[in-house]
């Protein structure tokens, strides 16, 4: 197991072994108050965003999820949002091998089917009106130090969450950073 306690949002943080079936990562925190707040939670993969779970307060309080692929978003997937303002929250995103199983608090929320390979998923990125008392890891091998430096075979995911985020490039075609 391994956890990073009250990261700072936005971030994205390292996954230092690739997911597997059976991997699971939990979100800890609560929603900050406000009708026109909302947050993301993101698995992302160099340019990719494997995985986008957003949760929406305003107009339609649901939550959405997606995954864009080099830039083009696919079909959105909507459900009922089961946060409120100002709420703590303990959101799950187990891995299958078909399938993210998605719950929060302890109910089932989604099923979303892989649209993008997950053993590619580099890091977890988090973004929003939020905050994060700590992201939990369970289901890896844990071969590797989870607090050193990865070459992602790209810049990184430097001011992810902000207006002056550019997407990272893979320097190196089909790069595989957990060989």
């Amino acid at each position: 197991m391994h956890s990073y306690h009250n990261p700072g949002v936005p971030t994205a943080l390292s996954i230092f072994e690739p997911l597997q079936d059976g991997s699971t990562v939990s979100v800890h925190g609560h929603v900050r108050h406000g009708h026109h707040k909302n947050f993301a939670v993101e698995l992302l993969s160099g340019p990719n965003i494997v995985l986008h779970v957003n949760f929406r307060f305003h107009h339609e309080h649901i939550v959405a999820m997606n995954s864009q692929f080099n830039g083009a978003w696919g079909p959105e997937l909507r459900h009922k949002n089961p946060l409120h303002h100002s709420e703590h929250f303990h959101l799950t995103i187990r891995v299958h091998a078909t399938h993210y199983h998605i719950a929060v608090n302890g109910h089932h929320l989604a099923d979303y089917p892989h649209r993008f390979p997950y053993n590619a998923v580099q890091a977890i990125g988090l973004k929003g009106d939020v905050h994060v008392d700590k992201v939990h890891f369970e289901g890896f091998h844990f071969q590797r130090r989870w607090d050193g430096h990865i070459d992602h075979g790209h810049s990184g995911y430097h001011a992810y969450g902000t207006e002056t985020y550019v997407a990272p490039v893979f320097s190196q075609p089909n790069y595989n950073p957990y060989r």
